[in-house]
């Protein structure tokens, strides 16, 4: 009996030292693997590669499902800062993946990234789709904690939505409300500086300069406060913001030196969409003063990322309706196990590509002329923005057979109405005119598309921008007018809507044009 006992003992010696170093080195492990964590989510928006790097590691040594989310989400991070959207969103569909074995917290995370690059890449639809998602889990959350924060971020997504649609004001009020409910929470959780920096974006598309300049400072000071220099995007989108107030007080000096500091970060990142912006207004910037040899150096890098920028933004949006779409099979065979809501839910996507893609392309051609003719306005100060009949397009394919002789009388009657001022009229509509020229309605809207390669209201809105920018040039006098006042000569219905047409027709705000084309003619009489 004795010789058993202490055999035992000398097991329990031998066993005691060795479950003790397995048992340190487990803890160790953990605590080395949370540092990487950290660091790695330190690096995602500094040095994305070396993030990217740290969560290949990560994803190699993951074993459980937040584990796997985690680095997923970290690695989405990274690619958003590279501007690589459509690796960005495969991360966060791998994440999305362990849905149904994770937190709250993390569910969450993964909405906001999907927010984010629905909002992004425009895929308005998916975006409502996933804020809704988000509204249902803060409404069924027991942690105040969590609920408050999805809310503060929820609310700053929606404001970048609304700035989308130039509704800055409305965009305002959302963030005063959010700003009166929640603003312990939002200083508690370190969003200060995209808080104030959301705001500055308000004011400066409500053009009052003075305040966004007050809250671009307030988002600077809280950023270097509480970040410790991070965040690159955050950097390039401050500097960038506060140059683009210098162009609009005319400070350009101030403004490239800014856009030099963005441009330095951006070219780290290795992002193309705000290295394609930072130019544009590095041209913008030398040409109001006269430097042309620089304005033709940015100019030219502008357009080389503009079409690097088209080409990635067509791959991230299919490459996300491809993951929509395998998401959705995914829910369906879990739901059903059905062969047949499979192949519709296919259908359905496929539908949905087909039809964002006609979209898209149209949307981008819109574009693409849009830059066409600022680009011509800026090298030749003469050319006229409308582009008239008598330029080579292509031709859409004909929707209706109207006769030879038809066509030609219908064109010669509009080239005789854009020689006269009724299309100033606010009450011009498409059957006023058809019944002005005396012809169908439908023959005169197929003969516009086909000609002008432009809807009525286009072709009438790029008549009236035409009809004000003649007056500009030719009459000094209107330099002087109010915009209100131009927009009522020219036949708009109020301030806000000539402002956008005449941004969407020429690319930039009437009050730069003016500024712009002020000084041509100031250095035209010197």
């Amino acid at each position: 009996m004795k010789l058993k006992n202490n055999k035992l003992k000398n097991n329990i010696r031998v066993l005691l030292p060795v479950l003790l170093l397995v048992f340190t080195q487990a803890l160790f492990c953990q605590e080395n693997d949370r540092l990487i964590v950290s660091k790695a989510i330190e690096l995602s928006f500094f040095s994305p590669d070396e993030c990217i790097k740290l969560t290949q590691h990560l994803l190699k040594k993951a074993e459980t499902a937040p584990q796997f989310t985690e680095a997923y989400l970290i690695e989405a991070d990274a690619y958003r800062a590279k501007g690589e959207y459509s690796k960005s969103a495969k991360n966060v569909f791998n994440a999305n993946q362990y849905r149904e074995k994770i937190n709250d917290s993390l569910k969450a995370e993964i909405l906001f990234r999907q927010i984010f690059l629905s909002r992004t890449l425009r895929l308005y639809n998916q975006f409502d789709n996933y804020a809704a998602s988000l509204i249902s889990l803060s409404e069924n959350q027991d942690q105040v904690s969590l609920s408050a924060l999805i809310t503060i971020k929820l609310d700053i997504e929606k404001a970048f939505i609304l700035f989308g649609k130039n509704e800055y004001a409305k965009a305002l009020d959302v963030l005063n409300t959010l700003e009166r409910n929640h603003f312990q929470e939002i200083k508690a959780y370190s969003y200060l500086d995209k808080f104030y920096f959301v705001k500055a974006i308000a004011y400066k598309g409500l053009e009052e300069y003075e305040k966004s300049n007050d809250h671009y400072v307030k988002a600077t000071n809280d950023y270097l406060k509480n970040h410790s220099k991070t965040n690159r995007l955050i950097e390039i989108a401050l500097a960038k913001g506060q140059a683009e107030l210098q162009f609009y007080n005319k400070s350009y000096e101030k403004s490239i030196e800014n856009l030099g500091i963005a441009l330095e970060k951006a070219e780290r990142l290795e992002n193309v969409y705000l290295l394609e912006e930072i130019n544009n207004l590095l041209a913008l910037n030398y040409l109001a003063l006269n430097d042309k040899e620089n304005h033709n150096l940015y100019n030219n890098e502008f357009l080389s990322y503009n079409r690097k920028v088209y080409d990635l933004e067509i791959a991230s949006v299919n490459e996300c309706y491809r993951l929509i779409g395998e998401q959705q099979a995914i829910n369906y065979t879990s739901r059903e196990n059905s062969l047949r809501l499979y192949m519709y839910s296919a259908l359905v996507v496929l539908c949905l590509i087909l039809l964002f893609g006609n979209l898209l392309y149209f949307s981008n051609r819109a574009q693409k002329k849009r830059l066409k003719e600022i680009i011509g306005y800026l090298e030749v100060t003469n050319k006229l923005l409308v582009e008239s009949t008598d330029k080579v397009k292509k031709m859409t394919p004909k929707k209706l057979s109207i006769p030879t002789e038809t066509e030609q009388n219908i064109l010669a009657s509009l080239k005789k109405f854009e020689g006269t001022t009724k299309f100033t009229n606010k009450d011009m509509s498409l059957a006023t005119l058809a019944a002005q020229l005396d012809v169908n309605t439908k023959y005169l809207s197929e003969i516009i598309n086909k000609h002008y390669n432009d809807n009525f209201n286009t072709y009438i809105n790029k008549l009236r921008i035409n009809y004000i920018i003649e007056k500009l040039k030719n009459e000094p006098e209107y330099l002087n007018y109010k915009i209100s006042y131009l927009a009522e000569e020219s036949g708009f219905s109020s301030h806000s809507s000539f402002a956008t047409v005449f941004k969407s027709i020429t690319g930039i705000a009437p009050t730069v044009f003016i500024d712009l084309l002020g000084k041509e003619i100031h250095n035209k009489k010197a």
